[in-house]
């Protein structure tokens, strides 16, 4: 492999402007692909179609024809709360606004303007809707509020507890990853707050939020994310060049790279027709951050040829001879790092893995090429004039006063060491999975504390959907003159669903619920003059068919499908939830299961989850899973692939060691803070090891060479102090320059983001001190194997 590396690199050298002609072309072909790269912010995007959690949810939608909901929340700061002329004109004509939206329509809005009051147009059977007449006389608003109090399932939905606000609902068109006749929802986002916008004043506050919203807002937090994070993590990467070179011109190759790097790989996400994922977002920083990593250890040892007296021509040819092997090495531990996350079961998550590995591969081909045929090109003086005296002494003190102690005490080294790691790493024994969609925005953003005020002011803006449905042949139901029959119709299985429906209302978390038992026992109250006896479930299936119709008169046919299915043997209960995460919401359905086995099992119903928060549920833990599986694998993978490359599979696993301690430390650290592990933190493991591993591999490769090619056992101390003498430095700029690109994440306008960033930069850090301190003292305190 060595012979065919440095042939790569001769070539390189001996045709310089073809080389870069060539890295430039296939950069530029590649770079075409631009134009057809695409954004999807989708939350579905995150799921595989073919989980039986999303194809169950979607069953239920299709059945019950269920939209995902935005809500825009009007606020008043009248004395009256809503119940004044100017508020309610607003909320009427914004929901006729809405409703001309493309895509939407009235059927799909629902407000105060468009539900039914327990009153009808005289001498018909046509429901008035409630802001008809228009209530612009104390009496008819006192009206209003007799109706809306009479109703009862209005409230929290539609109206706050409070009165001081009140919400329209909006059915969103699927988006254009579920079906590709849908809408796009960052564009719907957007006429909506437009129109939302013309009816805001000193006195009203409108927000808009939900699910979609949020979809749509990620998406344009990544973009604005990227216009800052790209030009200073390239800053930072230019710096961390400056001071190691002290340079121009590998301050420039280096930017060359990485603009190469980035245009190449998202080129190729667009032929290939790969949009650009919520996971695929932050791959310009991260490409960005490590792109040059392989570029700096080749420049240091460039560095250090020149220091020596050698020609230019030389010191490229040894410094390509000396790293090209440990260049390619790490290049393949970290790109199969990113390639574990293939494993994952979401497909946005395996292509972010495949195109981190391919942005890599093209920085290690740019490192092997470019890089000498760029040297051979670069003018002689500007070459060979002093480098920054700073790094001289860095390079021959730096490891030997920091590191001469420690070896002459290696045992003790390894001992504290290992008692450190036991200490934090049994921390790992309290680490949670946890996770939630409002995380992804920060708590000072516009749209976090508007989602807040919505969740504590209705009942919720979560949604958990519970399906029931009972087996046709379960029994003998009710069968009506009209020939319509089913267990719907019996008033035990409604009362049943009722006490069904209440257990829910006291679970912890659930703001409301509705389903067919209220919906029917407040259909029945208002049709029967709204007598205080009269919420209730009819006594007689007569009766409920006559309620059931009613319904449909009142809200509409549609309105009625979305809790009762036409064929009478299924139903949806809606549980509003306040503020959702994995832990509460695991709590909430194992509480519904437990009501289900009480009220609906002995009738014969089955029960299942849908919704949005029913599939984030069940995809959630499987994702994490994943990205632990993922771990395993790299670590799997690098061991075969530095036991092949280094010839020992002892060697392997003391490549392997420093890093998984770092990983293992950072674990423990999450469980003795309470840091929960979620979607996007628990990338970090793979992605560690895929880069953390290079440090180990820099410092045993160059061990290997000065013990012409076989490391001694044990190391002798002064081959060892040469070793580090020369690649702690880069090795730490390598470390720092990568956390810090990583680290650079905190400024993300996601926080799931700028916690990953941060677990990374320290993780690699952590790495970076295993390997420095770690590994020398274990090398001189065990044999080591020989090839």
């Amino acid at each position: 492999m060595q012979s065919a590396l440095l042939a790569l690199c001769r070539a390189a050298a001996r045709f310089p402007r073809a080389t870069l002609g060539l890295i430039a072309a296939m950069t530029v072909l590649a770079g075409a692909g631009l134009l057809s790269l695409e954004l999807r912010t989708a939350g579905q995007a995150l799921v595989p179609r073919s989980d039986p959690v999303v194809l169950s949810d979607a069953e239920v939608r299709r059945h019950f024809g269920l939209r995902d909901s935005i809500v825009v929340l009007i606020e008043s700061h009248h004395p009256e709360g809503i119940y004044n002329r100017e508020t309610l004109s607003r909320l009427r004509d914004l929901s006729n606004d809405l409703a001309a939206i493309p895509g939407i329509g009235s059927e799909w809005v629902m407000s105060l303007a468009s539900e039914a009051r327990p009153r009808v147009y005289p001498g018909t059977f046509r429901f008035r809707p409630l802001l008809d007449p228009f209530p612009d006389t104390p009496e008819l608003m006192e009206r209003l509020r007799a109706d809306i109090k009479a109703i009862g399932i209005l409230t929290g939905t539609l109206v706050t507890q409070d009165g001081r606000a009140a919400a329209i609902l909006i059915g969103a068109p699927p988006s254009l990853w579920a079906d590709p006749s849908g809408a796009d929802r960052a564009a719907l986002y957007a006429l909506i707050e437009r129109a939302a916008s013309r009816y805001e004043n000193d006195a009203h506050r409108i927000r808009v939020v939900g699910a979609p919203v949020a979809e749509a807002l990620l998406g344009s937090h990544i973009l604005a994310d990227l216009r800052l994070l790209v030009p200073v993590a390239m800053a930072l990467i230019a710096a961390v060049i400056w001071l190691v070179c002290r340079r121009r011109w590998a301050v420039a190759l280096a930017l060359i790279e990485v603009g190469g790097c980035l245009i190449f790989t998202f080129g190729m996400m667009g032929w290939r027709d790969v949009p650009v994922y919520l996971t695929t977002g932050i791959l310009p920083v991260i490409l960005t951050a490590i792109g040059v990593a392989d570029e700096l250890h080749v420049l240091w040892r460039y560095q250090q040829m020149l220091g020596r007296g050698e020609s230019a021509e030389d010191a490229v040819s040894r410094a390509m001879e000396s790293m090209a092997r440990p260049v390619t090495i790490t290049s393949i531990t970290t790109a199969l790092g990113f390639l574990s996350f293939l494993v994952a079961p979401i497909r946005a998550i395996a292509v972010f893995g495949v195109f981190a590995a391919l942005g890599v591969a093209y920085c290690w081909l740019f490192t092997m090429t470019a890089i000498p045929a760029a040297l051979t090109l670069i003018d002689r003086e500007e070459m060979q004039r002093p480098s920054w005296p700073a790094m001289a002494p860095l390079a021959s003190a730096l490891p030997r006063r920091l590191f001469e102690g420690l070896l002459q005490h290696s045992r003790r080294t390894l001992t504290l060491l290992g008692v450190l790691a036991a200490l934090i790493g049994v921390g790992v024994l309290g680490v949670r999975v946890q996770d939630s969609w409002i995380d992804g925005f920060s708590p000072a953003s516009e749209f976090r504390r508007a989602s807040e005020f919505a969740d504590r002011h209705l009942d919720g803006t979560h949604v958990l959907l519970a399906h029931i449905a009972f087996a046709p042949e379960a029994a003998e139901w009710p069968v009506l003159r009209d020939g319509r029959s089913g267990p719907l119709l019996e008033p035990q299985v409604l009362r049943a669903i009722r006490r069904f429906e209440s257990a829910l209302e006291e679970i912890p978390g659930v703001g409301g619920v509705l389903g067919p038992g209220s919906h029917i026992e407040t259909v029945n109250h208002l049709f029967l003059a709204q007598r205080s006896d009269t919420r209730r479930i009819p006594d007689h299936a007569v009766r409920v068919g006559m309620v059931l119709d009613k319904f449909d008169l009142a809200r509409g046919v549609r309105r009625r499908r979305e809790v009762i299915h036409d064929d009478l043997h299924q139903a949806v209960v809606t549980l509003f939830v306040h503020g959702a995460n994995y832990r509460d919401t695991a709590e909430i359905m194992k509480a519904a299961r437990a009501a289900q086995a009480e009220y609906l099992l002995p009738l014969g119903a089955r029960m299942r989850f849908a919704g949005d928060l029913a599939v984030s549920q069940a995809m959630i833990p499987a994702i994490v899973r994943s990205q632990l599986g993922s771990l395993a694998l790299a670590c799997a993978g690098a061991l075969l692939l530095t036991r092949w490359f280094l010839g020992s599979f002892r060697l392997a696993c003391l490549a392997v060691a420093p890093t998984a301690a770092a990983v293992l430390c950072l674990f423990g650290a999450m469980g003795w803070l309470e840091i929960p592990i979620g979607v996007a933190t628990s990338t970090f493991c793979a992605i560690t090891f895929g880069i953390g591993i290079d440090y180990a591999v820099h410092l045993l490769e160059r061990i290997r060479q000065l013990d012409s090619g076989a490391l001694c056992a044990p190391t002798r101390p002064e081959t060892l102090l040469r070793a580090l003498r020369e690649t702690a430095p880069p090795i730490l700029a390598d470390a720092v320059s990568v956390s810090l690109g990583f680290a650079i994440l905190m400024v993300s306008r996601v926080p799931a983001n700028g916690r990953l960033g941060v677990i990374i930069a320290v993780a690699l850090l952590a790495a970076a001190l295993f390997t420095l301190v770690g590994l020398p003292a274990w090398l001189t305190s065990r044999p080591a194997a020989r090839h």
